[in-house]
This record gives C-alpha cells, sequence and structure tokens, in this order.
C-alpha cells in the first residue's frame, strides 16, 4: 500500500511539474517574431548599436541552433555581450549559449538547445562590469 501512494505521489508530482503544456497552447506567430533562416536587421535602443542577425542553423526540435550577429559599430571595450533562451510558459531556459567574436563586430552564437515545442524567448544583452544596460528580445515558437 505504501510504495501504491508513492507511486500516485510521484506521477502528480510529475505531471503538475513544468506548468502548462504546450500542446495545449495555441500560439500565432506575431510580427515581433523570429522564423527560422530570417535576416533581422535590429538597434539596441541604449547603446544606439545596430546590429543584423542571421540564423545559420535555424531554430529546430531535432538539432542545435546558431546565428551570427554583425554590429554596425564596435561595442565598447568595457562592454560584452551575453544571451541565453528562456520558455516562459514552462518558466525555464534552456542550457547556456555558447558565444565567440571573430572580432568586436562580428559574433556567433552556437549550442542553442531548444528542448520542447512552444514559446521560447531568445534574450540578448549587453553587459558592463556585469550589469545590463541594454537589452533585446524575440519570440520563437516551434
Amino acid at each position: 500500500m505504501c510504495n501504491f501512494k508513492i507511486i500516485i505521489l510521484l506521477t502528480l508530482f510529475l505531471l503538475s511539474g513544468c506548468g502548462k503544456s504546450p500542446l495545449f497552447n495555441k500560439l500565432e506567430k506575431t510580427k515581433d517574431e523570429i522564423s527560422g533562416g530570417m535576416l533581422l536587421s535590429e538597434r539596441l535602443p541604449v547603446i544606439k548599436r545596430s546590429f543584423d542577425l542571421k540564423w545559420v542553423v535555424s531554430p529546430t526540435l531535432d538539432d542545435l541552433s546558431s546565428f551570427e550577429i554583425e554590429f554596425d559599430a564596435s561595442l565598447e571595450a568595457d562592454h560584452s555581450v551575453h544571451a541565453y533562451l528562456w520558455m516562459p510558459d514552462m518558466g525555464h531556459g534552456s542550457s547556456p549559449i555558447e558565444i565567440t567574436s571573430s572580432d568586436s563586430l562580428h559574433y556567433t552564437f552556437s549550442e542553442l538547445a531548444f528542448i520542447m515545442p512552444g514559446l521560447w524567448v531568445l534574450h540578448l544583452e549587453i553587459l558592463k562590469n556585469n550589469q545590463v544596460i541594454d537589452q533585446w528580445q524575440k519570440s520563437i515558437t516551434l
């Protein structure tokens, strides 16, 4: 009898652990949403830098994704770039994004793991002394 109660409790815990299931969410794409393979031209309002974002491997559940950013001007020497994925409906993110830079204008973001279908938000942050001074985000629905 005790094992049966434990199994029931574990089952309830697992079913309620991640919030609403994306299978029950009817999500529609918006104009601010990224669709695979497209080139985005965006602007960071605080530091007044524009950038182009190009997907190398479009967002997918089947493989790790990656994209490149080219800024219109170099970032300040004490600025750094950070990015992360967040799934707001589930209340969690994904594994860390690997960021490499070939020079002060070009950055590659790889190892993006979209681990389940649903709404994801890609966040890009500019840091100064480990404090966010500017940010940009776009929605991605898989």
